[in-house]
C-alpha cells in the first residue's frame, strides 16, 4: 500500500502553517526584508550561553528526567510565586516542556474528546489544527479592533454550550498585542467557574509589555488554579527560541499525564537546554528589560510609519513585538496583499487570516528587526500601497 493512501484521516485535520508558507515564499526571493518572523533578533544573553557550555563540561549529556530537572522546577516555582502570583508545587504541578507548544499540544490531547468544543479568540494565535487533530471543535469568539482587540467576556459567555470543555486565552496576544487586564480576566474567571470550564492560558509574551501595563495570570485568581493550565516559555523573554524550553503549571492529574507521555515521545527536554533555562530564570534580568526598551523604540517607528501610509491604519500594540495593521482600504485580501508585497516589493508579512476569519483585512508585522531594516521596509510598503491605490 502506498504511504499516501495509508495516512490516518486525523492527519488531514492538521494544516500547513500559513506563517511557514510565507517564509518559504520569502526564501525564494533574494533581498526580502522578512517582517514575518516571530522570534527575537537578539542573541541569547552571554551568561545563558556560558551556562550551557559549562553544562556540557559538567556532563549534562544524558537522558534528563521526563518532568524536568528538580532544581529547574524549583526555580520555576519561585519565579511563578514572585512574578505571576501563582503558588505551585515543583514536584507535582510543574512540567518542563519542549516550548509552550508542547504544553498546548499535550493539554488538548489529554483533555479533548471528539465533538467537544474549545473556545478561542479570533483573531488570535492558530490553535485550530491541534484542536481538530484530536476531534475537537474550535469555537471562535470575536475580538474587535475598536476594543483594541480585547475580547468581551460577554461574548465568551454567549459561546458556551453543553459541549464546551476548554477556553484558550493568549494574553499578551499574538498577533494583536492586546493585553487582557485584571478586570476582564476576573470576569472570564467567574464565567469559567460558573460553567465548569477549563482554561488554557498561553503566556509566552508575559515580559514584553509596554507603557507600564502589567501582565496578569488568570491562574492567580481564587478558584482558578485548579482549573487552569498555564503555558510559559523562555523563547521570547530570553531570545531562546531555538533552545526549545517551556513549562506547564497545572493540577497534578494533568502533569502526571504529561510526564507519562513524555517518556514515550522524546524522553525529556534536552539536558543542556534545561541548564541554560535555569541560568536564565535565576540570573540577572537586565537583558530582558533592555530588549523590551529596544522593542518599544521599534514599535514607535513602525506604527508611526504605517499610519503615515494612505490606505493603512495601525493601532499601537500594548505588548509583544507585532503590529497588526488594517489593510482593508487596499482592496486585497490579506493573502493577496502579503503575496503582492513579497513578490513585488520584497517585504514579507503574515496574512491576518492565518489567525482566524476576523484576521481578514489585516497583516501581522514583526518589529523584531533592526531599525534600519524596519525603515527600509516601510519605504517599500509605502511604495507598494501607493502603486496599489493609484
Amino acid at each position: 500500500m502506498e504511504i499516501e493512501k495509508a495516512l490516518a484521516s486525523r492527519s488531514m485535520a492538521v494544516e500547513w502553517s500559513g506563517i511557514r508558507v510565507m517564509f518559504a515564499l520569502a526564501d525564494e526571493i533574494p533581498g526580502v526584508i522578512n517582517l514575518g518572523i516571530g522570534q527575537p533578533d537578539f542573541d541569547t544573553p552571554a551568561f545563558i550561553r556560558e551556562a550551557a557550555k559549562k553544562a556540557l563540561d559538567d556532563g549534562y549529556t544524558r537522558y534528563p528526567p521526563a518532568k524536568g530537572f528538580e532544581d529547574l522546577r524549583e526555580a520555576i516555582a519561585e519565579k511563578l510565586k514572585t512574578e505571576n502570583n501563582i503558588v505551585a508545587d515543583p514536584e507535582t504541578e510543574i512540567f518542563v516542556a519542549v516550548g509552550a507548544m508542547q504544553v498546548i499540544f499535550n493539554t488538548i490531547l489529554h483533555l479533548i474528546e471528539p465533538g467537544e468544543e474549545v473556545i478561542l479568540i479570533d483573531p488570535g494565535y492558530d490553535y485550530y489544527s491541534q484542536i481538530r487533530l484530536f476531534g475537537g471543535v474550535p469555537v471562535p469568539v470575536p475580538a474587535f479592533e475598536k476594543n483594541l482587540f480585547k475580547v468581551s467576556p460577554a461574548d465568551i459567555k454567549s459561546a458556551i454550550t453543553e459541549k464546551t470543555k476548554l477556553l484558550i486565552l493568549n494574553s499578551p496576544s499574538n498577533p494583536t498585542g492586546a493585553v487582557l487586564d485584571q478586570a476582564i480576566l476576573q470576569e472570564i474567571a467567574k464565567i469559567a467557574q460558573e460553567n465548569n470550564m477549563i482554561v488554557l492560558s498561553d503566556e509566552p509574551y508575559e515580559h514584553i509589555i509596554f507603557d507600564g501595563k502589567k501582565h496578569v495570570s488568570i491562574a492567580s485568581f481564587e478558584g482558578m488554579k485548579e482549573r487552569t493550565i498555564s503555558a510559559f516559555t523562555l523563547s521570547k523573554s530570553y531570545a531562546m527560541t531555538g533552545w526549545r524550553v517551556g513549562y506547564a503549571v497545572a493540577p497534578k492529574a494533568l502533569i502526571d499525564e504529561m510526564e507519562k507521555l513524555m517518556e514515550h515521545m522524546v524522553s525529556g527536554v534536552t539536558a543542556v537546554s534545561q541548564r541554560a533555562a535555569l541560568a536564565a530564570i535565576k540570573g540577572p534580568q537586565d537583558s530582558v528589560r533592555d530588549m523590551v526598551t529596544e522593542y518599544e523604540k521599534r514599535r514607535k517607528v513602525i506604527c508611526e510609519g504605517l499610519n503615515a501610509i494612505d490606505g493603512i491604519s495601525c493601532i499601537l500594540p500594548e505588548s509583544t513585538f507585532y503590529a497588526f495593521p488594517n489593510i482593508t482600504e487596499c482592496g486585497l485580501t490579506s493573502w493577496e496583499f502579503a503575496k503582492y508585497l513579497v513578490r513585488e516589493h520584497k517585504v514579507a508579512v503574515v496574512p491576518g487570516s492565518v489567525f482566524g476569519e476576523r484576521g481578514e483585512g489585516y497583516v501581522r508585522i514583526s518589529f523584531a528587526m533592526d531599525l534600519e531594516n524596519i525603515r527600509e521596509a516601510l519605504v517599500r510598503i509605502e511604495k507598494g500601497v501607493r502603486e496599489l491605490l493609484s
